[in-house]
């Protein structure tokens, strides 16, 4: 549970074999490379190159491909691909311009099976007319117009008896008149107006209905079947065709993104000399194995050097933790990656997190039900946060023993204690007035050993970089450690024993001097680093007004950072307040309606009260914790390797 170790690496060769040092790098999957603008200024004539991948532009085309194919492109081995990479791009046209050329069938046909049965509908709605179309369209002193007109407006057409019109109903429903009406020719925009102002939708008569209505229905319903089954035909053969080609288009897809991503390390070359220049990070215990693999190219040498051997880098961080502890890195990458070199805080959060997320949320039915849908969200969506739900119903489980608690039935677990482990009851009480101030009491000390335990950590590593500020005279250092367990414990000794040790030296060795060192800091640091500037740079008088209230500050972040885990213990009377509430309600309905609001008080509760201490536990944790000690300053370790994933 610590920091991958790294080593640094050097890859010098020529530019003849650069594309394929570039492949070894990706087929590594651990070269971390660094920008080479941080060392390029040092390199008199150096260059950095400036390509365009060529691969992408068709990259694009096979991509757009996909989505027009309706497939999700993924990786396919292309070892068994019998095109050559210069055949690449033909291929893809020919698949493009076929697949072009199905669609627009398809689009075609999808129009006429369309047009056709909108047209069957009108037509149905006209069987009362024994004319033919033709007939009627041949008359060229009489225009005629079919469409359908609203019921209200029907009755409105009296007020124009006295116009040069015939409008015949051929069938009616709901909201219409299916009809068509008659005007001479050279009136009929007069007539067409008034028929706009009655909201009549015309119907255009398509040109190959030419008998009467029942005939056309007949000749139209055999048409319509005869393009339905070219359409079926062309649908068919476009699925058997995007059938057999997405397999092609996933071959030449992952051949052409592995080279792809190999050209984008160009990006982090110089050249010089027709050389070209790489430089990057590996894990040390891959480094020999990552060396040995650039010996098939006799031009490149590559050297591993020591982590810290130039001064212009920042080595990546990757952690290294067990399977326990893993998905909590989450939490930790939130807050910032630590430093390399630096204490990696996943365990102490991993642990920390779950006990004090059991001890807010104690309760055995839901906490293993939680740890069943943690499983589950990990087996089915591959989600972290599946896995830290998991543990941290372990964890609510354990406790809600403890509590006696099972779905907020309190005394479910009592001959459990009282017949199998033979206790006069359950170990913990919530709603005994005793108990709960217990627990808050509880609570407190909790706080007070976490705050503790964080600012023994950040007084190790100030002392591992040799900064005495934060490390002795910080009030995250000695002098804040023998303040705040100075104040903490006596305290506790008042309280619990009724032992008063403030007397007058207590006072000035554990309180006052620690606090004076606090306030004395900047000038006691530099002294301790032997430095000669040892006056305040603000003047005298601004570093006692600003040094004053800091220390007034952290003082009080002492009290409200210990106060602040006075939530734990809240959250555990919280929790079994709700539940009683719930268990309140069944007994209020009764009957069938009780195991209804059982489910659902404990559904409500367990995703409200889940959610506010899985929250309230990570502030802990950030807040209270972290502040004390983690900078999260690192930097991410991202080796180059080839993604075959496309964006939605």
């Amino acid at each position: 549970m610590s920091i991958e170790k790294m080593s640094l690496v050097n890859i010098v060769g020529s530019i003849d074999d650069m594309d394929r040092a570039m492949t070894v790098c990706c087929e590594s999957g651990c070269f971390h490379p660094e920008n080479a603008s941080q060392y390029i200024n040092d390199l008199n004539g150096g260059t950095m190159l400036q390509d365009s991948n060529p691969y992408s532009p068709l990259i694009k085309r096979i991509v757009d491909l996909s989505y027009k194919m309706n497939f999700k492109l993924s990786y396919k081995d292309a070892s068994g691909l019998s095109l050559k990479p210069s055949e690449f791009d033909r291929e893809v046209a020919k698949i493009e311009e076929k697949l072009e050329e199905l669609r627009v069938q398809k689009e075609e046909l999808s129009q006429q099976v369309t047009g056709n049965e909108q047209v069957l509908v009108q037509l149905n709605h006209m069987k009362g007319l024994a004319e033919k179309f033709d007939d009627i369209f041949a008359c060229k002193a009489v225009s005629s117009r079919f469409g359908i007109l609203p019921n209200d407006s029907f009755d409105k057409l009296e007020y124009y008896n006295d116009k040069p019109f015939f409008f015949f109903t051929f069938d009616v429903d709901e909201q219409y008149h299916w009809g068509v009406y008659f005007v001479p020719t050279i009136l009929k925009d007069d007539i067409d107006e008034i028929f706009r102002s009655l909201f009549f939708q015309r119907i255009r008569i398509p040109d190959y209905a030419h008998q009467t209505p029942d005939i056309a229905i007949v000749n139209i319903t055999k048409m319509l079947g005869d393009y339905r089954a070219e359409l079926k035909a062309v649908e068919k053969e476009l699925k058997a065709f995007i059938a057999e080609n997405k397999t092609v288009l996933c071959q030449i897809f992952t051949s052409l993104k592995f080279d792809s991503d190999a050209f984008e390390l160009r990006k982090f070359v110089v050249v010089k000399n027709n050389q070209f220049i790489l430089v990057g990070f590996v894990p040390k215990r891959s480094g020999p194995k990552f060396r040995d693999s650039f010996n098939e190219l006799p031009s490149c040498d590559c050297v591993l050097r020591e982590v810290d051997a130039d001064p212009r880098l920042t080595p990546p961080v990757k952690l290294k933790n067990n399977w326990f502890t893993r998905p909590f890195e989450m939490f930790v990458t939130m807050y910032g990656l630590p430093g390399y070199g630096d204490f990696d805080p996943t365990p102490l959060v991993a642990y920390t997190y779950c006990f004090l997320f059991g001890i807010m949320f104690g309760d055995l039915g839901q906490g293993l039900l939680l740890s069943v849908i943690g499983l589950l969200l990990w087996r089915f969506k591959k989600m972290m946060l599946g896995r830290i739900l998991a543990r941290v119903g372990i964890f609510s489980a354990i406790f809600g023993t403890v509590y006696g608690s099972v779905f907020g039935l309190e005394h479910l677990l009592d001959p459990f204690y009282t017949g199998v482990l033979g206790l006069p009851g359950k170990p913990v009480e919530v709603f005994n007035p005793d108990t709960t101030n217990m627990l808050l009491l509880l609570a407190i000390g909790i706080g007070a050993v976490l705050i503790t335990v964080s600012i023994v950590i950040n007084i190790i590593l100030g002392l591992r970089k040799k900064d005495y500020e934060r490390s002795i005279f910080g009030h995250n250092g000695i002098a804040g450690l023998v303040f705040y367990v100075s104040v903490i414990g006596a305290a506790a000794l008042l309280m619990i024993f009724n032992v008063n040790v403030l007397n007058p030296a207590f006072i000035i060795l554990c309180i006052v001097l620690p606090l004076l060192l606090i306030f004395l800091r900047e000038p006691l640091s530099k002294w301790m680093a032997k430095r000669k500037d040892l006056k305040p740079e603000d003047g005298v008088g601004g570093f006692i007004i600003t040094n004053f209230f800091e220390l007034f500050e952290n003082v009080l972040s002492y009290i409200t950072n210990t106060v602040s885990f006075l939530r734990v213990g809240g959250f555990i009377l919280s929790h079994a307040g709700m539940m009683a509430v719930v268990l309140t309600l069944m007994e209020m309905i009764g009957g069938f309606g009780s195991p209804i609001v059982f489910v659902i008080g404990n559904i409500f509760v367990m995703a409200m009260e889940g959610l506010i201490v899985g929250i309230q536990v990570l502030r802990l944790e950030f807040y209270e914790i972290f502040s004390r000690f983690y900078e999260g300053d690192g930097k991410e370790f991202r080796p180059v390797v080839v993604s075959y994933k496309i964006d939605d």
